[in-house]
This record gives C-alpha cells, structure tokens and sequence, in this order.
C-alpha cells in the first residue's frame, strides 16, 4: 500500500487524502442526513461528541508518536550515507598515500564504485536490493586492498587507513541496506486505522450538521496533513521525500578525476 502511495509527488498524497477524508467525514454524510432527512437524537449526539473528542486526541497522540519514529529512521539513514561518503574521501586519502599503481588502479574502481551507488544501487534500495556492479566493485577493493604490501612506515600508515576504510565500507553498506528495509510496524498502522474509523464513525453522529461540517471537517485536514507526512516520511529510500544520495555525489566531485 505505501508502495502505491509512493509512486507520488508529497502533493498528490496530501490531496488525494484529504478528498477522500473530507469525502467520507462530511460531504457523503450530510448528503445522505440532508436526503433521508435523518435526525440523530441529542442524547446520542452528545455522547458520540465526548468519544469523538477522546479519538481526536488518541489519533493524533498515534500520528504524532508514528512521525517521530519514522524521522527517527529517516535521519538515520541519512547518517549512514554521510558517513559512507566520508570513509570514501577517506580512503580516497589514503590510496594517494599509498602511491603505487595498485592503489591507482583502486582510486578508479573506488570512484566507480561510488558513481554505481548513485546510478544503478540507489534506485532499487526501495525494495531492499543491491546492485550487483557495486557488490563486484567493493569486492575487488575489498581483495585487492588486503593484499598490499607496504614498503615504508608512510605506506605503513596507509594500509591501517585503508583496511579500517574497507571494512568501514562493507559494515555502512550493510547498515545502509538494512535501513532500506526497515518499516513502520504493521501493528501501529492497524491502530491508527482503527482509531480513524472510530473518528469517523463518532464524527458522523455530531448535531446540528452544521456543526458536523465544520468540526468534523476541520479535524479531517489536520489529519490528513499529519497522515501525508507520516507516509512520506515512512517511505526512506522511495517517493518524492526518500533520502538523498547527495552526499556521495558530493564526494565524488571531491575526490575529482585522477588526473587532476
């Protein structure tokens, strides 16, 4: 279901929540109250008004909690891919130190293994995959960097930089995929949906209908603004608001061209 909601803009999801919201809270309710001429009795009406109140505050309790979790998330996947692309200058650094054609030749694939994060990785991260041209490219770093022998104590030094730098690579990668896969509970989503109905449900009872349209209505756009952002912000790696791999397009202008 967030899949299908992320396959659209921020906008769109805020829209097409808040027409089907106010749809099913207001417009169908007093068409049909204003058609049938249903009365809702006052007693009815006002204890259906104290439940309402009560899941106003359950629901948006629900929201607000889901939202601070799901940036949680969001800003930590962030982390990740900033730190990711810090080991890379990293050992970017330390393969210049180094100063042999092994590491050359590792400066290359390095860069190339970070311009296949950009263009063949990070579309398939919203279904939790990898690009298996990354994973060659991080294998022959991995190998390749293992084997060096250095010669000098500078080299020496290199080579420390450069394995922490491998095995940095390797762990952030996982932690990066990892953090792709991570959702929102089900069961929290099974609350907030239970909450809404009942909202709903209470919101219809509300007497006069003047009334109805108003209250309830004005509670279904904060709602439903606050339920776009949930959703946006539930997507890490899909939709409009997915996080970024700006910092490593960054490095890589930051690491230039070999020649250069």
């Amino acid at each position: 279901m967030l899949a299908w909601f992320h396959s659209f803009s921020n906008l769109q999801i805020g829209a097409m929540l808040l027409f089907t919201g106010l749809s099913v809270t207001t417009l169908i309710p007093s068409l049909l109250r204003h058609r049938f001429k249903i009365k809702v009795e006052d007693n009815l009406s006002r204890g259906a008004e104290e439940s309402f109140k009560l899941f106003i505050s359950l629901s948006l309790l629900l929201l607000a909690f889901c939202m601070v979790r799901a940036q949680g998330d969001y800003r930590g996947a962030e982390d990740i891919v900033s730190r990711e692309a810090t080991v890379m200058l990293k050992m970017d650094r330390a393969y210049e130190s180094f100063a042999t054609d092994d590491t050359d030749a590792m400066r290359l694939v390095l860069r190339t293994y970070a311009e296949h994060l950009v263009k063949d990785e990070w579309p398939v991260l919203a279904r939790g995959e990898r690009a298996s041209t990354a994973s060659e490219d991080l294998r022959v770093i991995s190998t390749i960097s293992k084997q060096l022998e250095p010669q000098t104590p500078e080299q020496q030094v290199a080579r420390s930089e450069i394995i922490q730098s491998v095995n940095q690579l390797n762990d952030l990668r996982e932690a990066r995929i990892s953090a792709s896969m991570v959702k929102l509970p089900a069961f929290y989503w099974y609350a907030i949906f239970t909450a809404l109905f009942f909202l709903m449900l209470f919101g219809w009872l509300q007497n006069p209908l003047s009334k109805m349209i108003t209250w309830v209505g004005g509670v279904t756009c904060g709602v439903s603004l606050m339920l776009t952002v949930l959703i946006t912000t539930s997507g890490i790696f899909a939709g409009q608001h997915s996080v970024s791999a700006e910092p490593i397009r960054n490095a890589l202008v930051q690491m230039g061209t070999l020649g250069g």
